[in-house]
């Protein structure tokens, strides 16, 4: 099994996002902080199992809008295609597509791809509930169109602590597990490598390894309780199986990666 770290441009975020307060007070204070934390990664990850490409969401597009509180820094030669080029296949050459959830800087690389997108049942609904479909219209963000999206059923199970589970290779080294609370479907990508450690593609689980260390809820989890149970859970993981943690904004994920480094619960 051989993983790549796919960057699709940078994203800066304001301190208040980023090391976010609970309660109305932190919800105010994201639009009125300046104190910026720049040039944060944008993450796909591509996965090479037994002859097949598994992609772990699509990255960033250049024609993102930038928000009070989010800067984006994509241009067209960061976007998935010049990405995945870097490490060789094309988009041609993918076999599976599947998002961790339906934020934009994860799903607007889709428009690249031809092949159907795999997006959890749970958060398929969410995003077209009313709650979904007007954020995407406050942000100027909706969902890519003319994309097969496929919703699939996180119905394989537990896996280690993760309450549920969706195989995505025959042989389970490569599956889906429920990490509700960025987003009310979320879901992360455990790839088995051939030394057994766990590669928690963790999409938005975090923003970054600090915050999992900090047990601290994002700035827009909908409900911050799921979200610290979900951090919660995978720290459970960690104890019981060796786990590298790559959240995908995180900038030492793709130098955990390389390293293979351990989450230490």
């Amino acid at each position: 099994m051989r993983i790549h770290a796919l960057q699709t441009g940078t994203v800066d975020v304001t301190r208040a996002f980023l090391h976010a307060r609970p309660g109305v007070a932190g919800r105010l204070a994201l639009l009125h902080d300046r104190d910026w934390v720049t040039g944060l990664p944008i993450h796909a990850w591509l996965i090479e199992h037994d002859g097949r490409r598994i992609l772990v969401d699509t990255g960033e597009t250049a024609g993102i809008k930038n928000l009070p509180f989010v800067r984006y820094r994509v241009t067209a030669a960061d976007e998935l295609p010049h990405a995945l080029a870097a490490v060789g296949p094309t988009v041609d050459d993918l076999d599976t597509v599947v998002l961790t959830h339906l934020h934009n800087d994860h799903v607007d690389g889709a428009v690249h791809v031809k092949q159907p997108v795999l997006v959890a049942e749970g958060e398929w609904r969410a995003a077209h509930g009313v709650a979904g479909r007007f954020t995407q219209l406050v942000t100027r963000a909706p969902l890519p169109k003319h994309v097969d999206y496929r919703p699939f059923g996180i119905a394989d199970g537990p896996f280690g602590a993760f309450a549920a589970s969706h195989r995505l290779t025959d042989d389970g080294r490569v599956l889906a597990v429920a990490t509700p609370g960025h987003t009310p479907g979320h879901v992360s990508i455990v790839a088995i490598d051939d030394e057994g450690r766990h590669v928690l593609l963790a999409g938005d689980a975090t923003d970054t390894l600090e915050q999992l260390h900090a047990r601290r809820a994002d700035a827009i989890a909908p409900k911050p309780s799921v979200q610290i149970a979900t951090i919660d859970r995978i720290l459970a993981h960690a104890r019981e199986h060796p786990t590298v943690y790559l959240p995908a904004h995180d900038p030492e994920s793709s130098a955990r990666l390389d390293a293979r480094t351990l989450l230490v619960a």
